[in-house]
């Protein structure tokens, strides 16, 4: 069965000391602990809270199967679709956030690779995008470039 997490499992098992904003995103569906990007002890205890009460297998990583057991259980709350991760997105970090963004942004730069990885070419695209919408071009994919993404693209 395919997975209908939005978006889609980046591939990479996030566990504590993890960093980036599928880390924020994960944060967010859980709820009730802080969203900063930093997989640490608190972030480790509600995911295993989280894997318990669903009956996965606890071991405090988000793997395939948390990822979309977090999202299910999140669009079940509050309506299906990808939300903001929580924090901005940048230069060096990567996932599936990342890759996301990447598909919306080849509306406007076509030759944009989607592998999931911020890095120059990202940026440009952002900065690219924010220009042509009137946004701050400092190729940060934060809250008002995210909204503008995500409500004038489709994946």
């Amino acid at each position: 069965m395919a997975s209908s997490a939005m978006p889609p499992y980046g591939g990479a098992v996030l566990r504590d000391g993890s960093r980036g904003p599928d880390v924020a995103l994960v944060q967010r569906w859980l709820g009730g602990v802080a969203v900063d990007g930093r997989f640490g002890s608190r972030t480790d205890a509600a995911v295993r809270r989280f894997q318990r009460l669903s009956g996965l297998t606890v071991d405090g990583e988000v793997g395939p199967e948390t990822w979309d057991a977090l999202y299910e259980s999140w669009a079940a709350r509050n309506g299906t679709g990808e939300i903001w991760p929580g924090i901005p997105m940048r230069t060096g970090q990567s996932g599936a956030t990342v890759k996301s963004a990447q598909q919306r942004l080849k509306t406007l730069v076509p030759d944009l690779t989607a592998d999931g990885k911020y890095g120059t070419r990202t940026k440009e695209a952002v900065t690219a995008w924010q220009a042509v919408h009137g946004l701050t071009t400092d190729g940060i994919l934060g809250r008002r470039t995210w909204t503008s993404l995500y409500s004038s693209t489709s994946a």
